[in-house]
């Protein structure tokens, strides 16, 4: 083997040994994210596996599939997570507060909508988390993270607030530590 070849073989190992399930930020993957604050979110596809409750929450017609700007709402906080991401884990808490926050606060809550995309898992995996951390808002399953390539291969768990043109106006790769800077964001938004 040459050297190049063992080089390469010896760097992917290790990689693989010291990483193993690690979620890599999307710069570290594929150079910078193509999210961020000003730019347009790609137009994707959603499976339409939400029950009735869930497509009324989001304002939704029953379908086989959904697009973000389907969504009746000012504007969608979105949260990118992996079941099987133990920062997600850390990061459900934090996520919920803020659905309860919205979800109370009679300026927000007739115009702000959350969505969560479970990244490369199934529906059943997604609905076991949804389960596990109590989430009350849609959660949509991306098992072959076709949504996620879209969106340029973003870290778990990340936080995307969009308005209904899918204008970025918020982007936060990694553990929300403060939930007060998407609520800010969000009134702002309002202020306007």
């Amino acid at each position: 083997m040459g050297i190049k070849r063992v080089w390469f073989t010896w760097v992917l190992l290790t990689v693989i040994s010291v990483g193993g399930l690690c979620v890599f930020p999307a710069s570290v993957i594929s150079g910078p994210p193509i999210i961020s604050e000003g730019t347009q979110l790609p137009g994707f596809k959603m499976d339409m596996t939400l029950g009735p409750e869930m497509r009324q929450y989001l304002g939704l017609e029953a379908g086989p599939a959904f697009t973000l700007n389907q969504i009746q709402a000012k504007l969608v906080v979105i949260e990118i997570f992996s079941a099987l991401c133990k920062e997600c884990h850390k990061n459900a808490p934090g996520v919920n507060k803020l659905y309860h926050i919205i979800s109370n606060d009679s300026e927000l809550n007739p115009h702000v909508k959350m969505l969560g995309i479970a990244v490369g898992n199934d529906t059943k995996l997604a609905d076991a988390y949804s389960k596990t951390y109590k989430v009350k808002f849609p959660v949509v399953a991306d098992p072959e993270e076709k949504i996620n390539m879209q969106l340029g291969n973003v870290a778990t768990p990340s936080i995307i607030v969009a308005d209904n043109k899918g204008t970025v106006l918020y982007f936060h790769e990694g553990i929300m530590e403060d939930m007060d800077q998407i609520l800010d964001v969000l009134r702002a938004f309002y202020a306007q």
